[in-house]
């Protein structure tokens, strides 16, 4: 429904709105022109919310309403930019929007958007070209003042009939009434503050907003067709010319213009959403992505991104689409075709290892090695580990409780994450612990290897890191008689690179996620001390308190697979050989998988579990050996040193597009 009588109060004082659209639809501003109103823009409107968006449409403060003390030196495109952003910024509730605006709204919405690029979207003009401070244009808004003061508002009236259809009674009596009650002051205003508008093209193309220039081919009387053409040049716009229309498109030919204008922001967010996940994947710590995560989410929900140096791919972001390409058979691994993510694979040892393990392959090849180790690594074998894992949990809060008393603060993840993890995993795995903890060090940098961007430093570090990780569980491997190994012995019996990236893929996955497990988790309990107290003072909160942890902060951020068969996810097509990358992050807190999603509650018990361990046939064989490790740390952890506190900056894991972590969480003791 459109309310035609609606109120917007704005920082800057209320303004008259007609407000129409879904609650979380990409938000729109349109304002209008001098001797426009909000009206303008109805029929408009129908076929933009359809598209998705909610609209404010708005009349400037002043032209219809008296205010105290006005005069026309207060109407200017300055003073009703700044009421437009005060609306933005009102309707918007933090979101940039989209602006529109027509004829003296085009000047309105250009200089709101030198001022504030950041609260805009993008911005169009319907109708407002170059500037007017050029001799002709100054003598014809001078010519145009003077008649308003002898004529009033009335001489608009002639126009209005061209406009408006005789039989279209309706109209033509709405309009009687506008021009009746517009204030002069404003009027005048205005258009003193036109003549004074200089072009402004460059300054426009330099906000590097999307910008879209719209007319009538038949609007020449301000500007030629050329001057428009030269002007969207200037200012890096689109330009659309909308056939049978003259000064007023969205009046005269609405449809086309509505028509426009999504085309115009549908491509404008598919950019957006494409900036934002490039920026997601660079090869830099970030602190948290799940804001980008959440516009991706509500905003374009399946991206198609084209990855500089890779192969096209679709980004999805919701729990159902994620969840169909984990268990739909038609999306294979990665290491079928891992030409397509990475197209110099074969370069780095430990790549080309990893690519050919049983966890990057599918058919006979994954699923022979992943269902033996699957029915050793049971929770009925992780509880028999229990009191191993508990004494090595000891251990470790021991010698990290000498590091707090010894220093001002200590890095939880080198001085205990690292280091219990390790033990563990090297205990499972039957490694010296001199050993496993050397091997936990290097995998911290070869983690680096499933990610789709380094910088030449993580590179090279990651294949040092690799060769150590690759060597010395091959001599591990060779020499002892550890029951895992001897599994992967007996599915790759020629111990070739296969063989070397089952081994690596064995241990890194053991210890990986587990370890960041333990940091991501920490830092959540300690950000979160009423959440903390429950899990320390009530032992039943910990088992729902890890998933919960999964659930927020997944150590596996993004799964990717390989489209076998045509498949279509929102409104894209996947096409067979198409690589699908599906934020498990972003799905395990859509709303429609758990309500209140953006809060960390650690007695939460979800109907469907969270994608925290993927699903389907490549369902983690170890996570219930990872949850065993939270669930007896963190409680021991929490009792032992209730004054524990951050201490400092967190610094996250770099790269961590694809496996997000910690490299150091100071913290301190109180």
């Amino acid at each position: 429904m459109i309310t035609l009588s609606d109120a917007l109060d704005t920082a800057r004082g209320p303004v008259a709105a007609l407000r129409v659209g879904p609650d979380f639809g990409v938000p729109v501003v349109l304002c209008a022109g001098v001797v426009g109103s909000k009206e303008d823009f109805v029929p408009l409107l129908p076929a933009i919310v359809e598209a998705g968006h909610r609209v404010c449409a708005y009349d400037y403060r002043g032209h219809y309403t008296r205010l105290d003390g006005e005069s026309p030196d207060g109407h200017s495109i300055e003073r009703h930019a700044a009421d437009l952003l005060a609306v933005v910024e009102a309707f918007g509730a933090g979101e940039p929007v989209h602006v529109v605006g027509h004829s003296y709204g085009g000047f309105v919405a250009r200089a709101a958007a030198l001022a504030r690029p950041e609260l805009l979207r993008s911005v169009t003009l319907i109708g407002a070209g170059p500037g007017m401070d050029g001799p002709r244009h100054r003598k014809l808004l001078a010519g145009f003042d003077t008649t308003l003061r002898v004529q009033g508002a009335a001489v608009m009236w002639p126009v209005v009939r061209r406009l408006v259809p005789e039989h279209d009674t309706a109209r033509r009596e709405f309009w009687r009434e506008r021009l009746a009650g517009m204030r002069l002051a404003f009027l005048h205003g205005a258009l003193r503050s036109l003549a004074a508008e200089p072009d402004r093209g460059d300054g426009l193309r330099a906000t590097r907003l999307p910008v879209l220039l719209m007319h009538g081919h038949r609007d020449q009387r301000l500007w030629s067709a050329a001057d428009f053409a030269g002007y969207a040049e200037r200012a890096g716009a689109e330009l659309e010319v909308v056939t049978n229309a003259s000064h007023s498109p969205n009046l005269e030919q609405p449809a086309a213009t509505a028509a426009a204008l999504v085309r115009f922001w549908t491509a404008a967010e598919h950019r957006r959403a494409t900036r934002l996940f490039l920026d997601l994947v660079r090869p830099r710590a970030g602190d948290s992505p799940y804001d980008s995560y959440r516009r991706l989410r509500e905003r374009t929900p399946v991206l198609r991104v084209d990855l500089p140096g890779k192969a096209a791919a679709a980004v999805l972001t919701r729990h159902a689409d994620c969840l169909r390409l984990l268990q739909d058979a038609t999306f294979v691994s990665p290491g079928e075709a891992p030409a397509l993510l990475t197209p110099n694979w074969r370069e780095v040892r430990l790549i080309r290892c990893l690519y050919q393990s049983f966890g990057w392959r599918e058919g006979p090849v994954h699923t022979g090695l992943r269902t033996a180790l699957a029915r050793r690594l049971t929770p009925r074998r992780a509880a028999a580990l229990r009191d191993e894992t508990a004494g090595l949990a000891d251990e470790a809060l021991d010698r990290f409780g000498k590091r707090l008393a010894e220093e001002t603060t200590v890095n939880l993840a080198e001085a205990l994450a690292v280091p219990f993890v390790s033990l563990v995993t090297g205990r499972l795995l039957g490694i010296p612990d001199a050993e496993a903890l050397r091997l936990g060090e290097a995998a911290r940098v070869g983690s680096a290897a499933f990610e789709p961007f380094m910088t030449p430093r993580q590179r090279t570090a990651m294949a040092t890191a690799g060769d150590t990780i690759l060597d010395t569980l091959a001599a591990l491997a060779s020499t002892g008689d550890a029951e895992l190994f001897e599994l992967v012995r007996e599915h790759r019996p020629d111990a070739g690179e296969p063989y070397l990236g089952d081994l690596a893929l064995l241990f890194g996955a053991a210890y990986d996620s587990p370890a960041s497990l333990v940091t991501l988790g920490a830092r959540l309990l300690l950000e979160h001390p009423d959440q903390a107290r429950l899990v320390r003072d009530d032992p039943s909160t910990v088992e729902t308190a890890v998933e919960e942890i999964l659930r927020f902060e997944p150590p596996v951020q993004v799964a990717v697979r390989i489209a076998t068969a045509p498949a279509r996810f929102g409104g894209l097509d996947v096409e067979p050989g198409m690589a699908v990358l599906g934020v498990l992050a972003a799905a395990n807190r859509d709303p429609s998988h758990v309500s209140d999603p953006e809060r960390f509650l650690v007695t939460r018990r979800p109907v469907r579990p969270s994608l925290g361990f993927g699903a389907g046939r490549h369902y983690c064989p170890g996570a219930a050996v990872a949850r065993t490790h939270a669930r007896i740390l963190f409680p021991r952890l929490l009792h032992r040193f209730p004054g524990l506190r951050i201490a400092g900056p967190v610094r996250y894991r770099a790269p961590g597009t694809m496996l997000r972590g910690i490299e150091d969480l100071p913290v301190t003791l109180h």
